[in-house]
């Protein structure tokens, strides 16, 4: 049978009535037509406001960069740098130029490390300034979330306290630094409690901090120089103790006896010269 067959009635043609029928069809618009008829002002005004936030976006972030960027090179001013690993030690910072990065410039990430460093500036210089520096460095090593921070504080504290003699601060010091995580100062913290208590004549103590330096801190440069195995060798070894030389023997003035200053007695009078008589003398005109 033949599909594509068609009888006459759906060949004839359309009637007038048919077509006017179809005329009067209405084709409206399509769907999204009718939304961005509905909505076109909110979304041109949306695109804008997209283009505005990148846009602020953008120039916040350069902004960030910038204020970044000044706050370091205000820091490396203060710190005195002059090239790479030129650094100044600690009493020549400008602790004025320090307070101020820390002020101006206190959401970038220098501005923690300018306050440590004027903290280190004023604890080496003497009476008030340095009891500032004591505190900034005590209030930096209690509340800094940087680890690196509070571990260089508490070690600037010790070392401190260390050199003028005040053995109990320092080591409490020492021991709240190795309670934080491991950091470039905790070998230095067991070799420094290892030599408070072998002052304090406790060899075991002394002992048993050493030792931890290998242990818990294996890869630090004190445990790679065999400072803690050098330690261990001398515990039980006195210092050497400082001789009072016996006096220089003294030379004697020289004399026309003694004319090289040598120790040697004084002739006596007369004694290494020969003068001749009066009767062996030529008579005068002989």
């Amino acid at each position: 049978m033949d599909m594509n067959y068609k009888n006459n009635e759906d060949t004839a043609p359309l009637s007038p009535e048919d077509i006017k029928a179809i005329g009067e069809i209405e084709i409206g618009p399509s769907k999204h037509e009718i939304f961005l008829n509905n909505h076109y002002k909110k979304l041109i005004v949306g695109g804008l406001a997209l283009v505005a936030v990148a846009s602020a976006a953008i120039c916040y972030a350069t902004y960030v960069q910038q204020r970044d960027e000044d706050a370091g090179a205000a820091m490396v001013s203060a710190m005195k740098v002059t090239a790479p690993g030129n650094v100044a030690t600690p009493d020549a910072y400008d602790a004025t130029q320090l307070a101020t990065v820390v002020s101006d410039y206190a959401p970038t990430p220098s501005a923690p490390t300018a306050e440590l460093m004027e903290g280190l500036s004023l604890l080496s210089a003497e009476g008030d300034k340095q009891q500032s520096g004591i505190s900034r460095l005590e209030q930096l090593a209690a509340n800094a979330s940087d680890t690196l921070i509070a571990s260089r504080a508490r070690a600037a504290l010790a070392a401190h306290y260390m050199r003028n003699g005040e053995a109990e601060k320092s080591a409490a010091e020492w021991n709240n630094l190795i309670r934080l995580p491991q950091n470039p100062y905790t070998a230095l913290a067991y070799l420094s409690l290892g030599d408070l208590a072998k002052q304090k004549g406790d060899v075991e103590g002394a002992r048993s901090y050493y030792k931890q330096i290998a242990t818990a801190c294996p890869n630090s440069p004190l445990a790679r120089q065999g400072a803690a195995e050098l330690r261990l060798m001398l515990l039980g070894v006195d210092a050497p103790k400082q001789e009072t030389p016996a006096p220089k023997p003294q030379t004697p003035d020289a004399t026309p006896f003694n004319p090289f200053g040598a120790p040697t007695a004084a002739p006596a009078s007369g004694a290494g010269f020969s003068f001749p008589s009066t009767s062996t003398m030529p008579a005068s005109g002989n």
